[in-house]
């Protein structure tokens, strides 16, 4: 199966990260997207973030749904959606709060 890159651009996506100290693990929440990913590493964070997010655009673009989300967000395709049959890859620029408060976390959900 071929592949097509699809950017989106995306201003105000923030993802915002915390260590337990007592575990160790990061846990991270993006409330643009009614998002959330944990990992053993910082590393492991971000891959997860990078998956959930991949996973909801394909959805959204399978269901037909990804213009009106977009849009809605004020946020904008840069460049074609692919053809049925092509594997999208999404490209989403997001920043990182890795410096947040547990408490910060469980507000950023709501």
């Amino acid at each position: 199966m071929t592949s097509q890159v699809v950017q989106i651009e995306a201003k105000n996506l923030v993802w915002v990260g915390h260590r337990d100290p007592e575990t160790g693990t990061w846990i991270g929440v993006c409330k643009a997207l009614n998002l959330n990913a944990v990992g053993d590493t910082w590393a492991e964070l971000q891959e997860c973030a990078n998956e959930a997010m991949a996973l909801l655009f394909a959805d959204l673009l399978e269901n037909s749904e990804l213009s009106d989300f977009l849009y809605r967000n004020g946020w904008r395709l840069r460049g074609p959606l692919p053809q049925p049959g092509v594997k999208p890859l999404f490209d989403v620029p997001a920043d990182w709060n890795s410096n947040a408060r547990f408490d910060e976390l469980v507000g950023a959900g709501r």
